[in-house]
């Protein structure tokens, strides 16, 4: 197999605020593989409140890739053991796509999945003036679900009061990412109810969410920062209502669908979002997304450029072609004898972008 790893440093369209922080862009991992005449590609964006960047993931490849088995099934099982993040999430989705190609079925069928079709995704606003966050509002006419970034200041039941006015039609819902209190969540909630608000994402930081264990809230709560992987479900589901897979926090599709199912054999409600990236990032998201109660899979709208397959946004929802899980052919003719997985790893080339 021949492996090739690069970083992108990726431009928001405008920059997005958030509790605590204020994003400009971020640098993702693009990883290419060749293998048995079948060619794959990937795009990471990592999780950032971990410390990952392109960087940092595409360390984590290159030292990993020595020890990896020469064959598919073994390599498999050796991503399996990496810790989650973003380029377990990468060559996790590599290897969907090869074996895929190898079978000769799409990937979304070798997932035991139905085929990927339109689903309505929530629009991010980051934080900012009541005023420009209604603009922004106004900005996406076709949306139908928004979801509005909160810092825990005084302005947010404002914005919330500005936006419902601008967009009385859609479906709304709110997202903390851990900057509130339990004071603020309390002091909130009648604006929240009053303005027809769906969902509130991580109100607290996930060290200091155990006081929602007794805690009854008029609206769901999705658990974001508080899952990374299945070994918190069993604690998030006494907190939250709602959990969101993020491929880059969990390790990739073969751990999402899981999670997935383990969720709602508890109860809860599954929404499946992103951390960033390009389209190529959403691409096996969307996959998990076939069966989910909610999508947040609106990074390619954010970003100021996009990759292929590019995903569709039309009427407020996402979708992709079918095409898109059909892996493509490399210039290595698929009939020629098929190297030994990773027997070409010396020239596995990487550079960063």
């Amino acid at each position: 197999m021949l492996i090739s790893t690069f970083t992108e440093q990726v431009a928001l369209r405008q920059p997005l605020s958030i509790a605590g922080r204020t994003l400009a862009g971020q640098q993702v991992l693009r990883v290419s593989a060749r293998y048995s005449g079948w060619a794959a590609e990937a795009e990471a964006a990592g999780v950032f409140y971990r410390g990952e960047s392109g960087a940092t993931m595409q360390q984590q490849i290159l030292a990993s890739l020595p020890d990896m088995p020469s064959d598919l099934a073994g390599m498999w099982q050796s991503v399996q053991q990496m810790p989650v993040g973003g380029a377990r999430n990468a060559l996790d989705w590599i290897l969907w796509q090869l074996e895929a190609g190898l079978r000769g079925v799409p990937v979304y069928r070798l997932a035991h999945q139905p085929a990927p079709r339109a689903r309505v995704t929530m629009v991010t606003l980051g934080a900012d003036t009541p005023a420009a966050m209604a603009a922004m509002a106004i900005s996406y006419p076709a949306a139908r679900a928004l979801k509005l970034k909160l810092d825990g200041s005084s302005d947010d039941a404002v914005r919330v009061a500005a936006v419902r006015k601008a967009r009385p039609d859609v479906s709304l819902s709110v997202d903390a990412n851990e900057g509130w209190t339990m004071a603020h969540l309390d002091g909130i909630m009648g604006k929240l109810l009053e303005h027809r608000v769906e969902l509130i994402e991580q109100p607290l930081p996930a060290k200091q969410d155990a006081v929602l264990d007794h805690y009854r809230s008029p609206i769901p709560l999705a658990a974001d920062e508080s899952l990374q992987t299945q070994d918190e479900l069993e604690q998030v589901a006494q907190r939250y209502q709602v959990v969101n897979i993020k491929l880059d926090k969990c390790g990739g599709l073969t751990a999402a669908l899981p999670l997935a199912s383990a969720a709602r054999r508890l109860g809860m409600r599954v929404m499946v979002g992103c951390m960033g990236g390009r389209s190529m990032a959403l691409l096996p998201a969307f996959i998990v997304a076939q069966e989910a109660d909610l999508v947040d899979l609106d990074a390619p709208l954010l970003m100021a450029t996009d990759n292929q397959p590019s995903a569709r946004y039309l009427d407020g929802c996402i979708d992709f072609d079918a095409r898109a899980y059909t892996p493509a052919a490399s210039a290595t003719s698929a009939t020629s004898a098929a190297p030994a997985l990773l027997a070409t790893y010396p020239q596995a080339q990487h550079a960063n972008a």
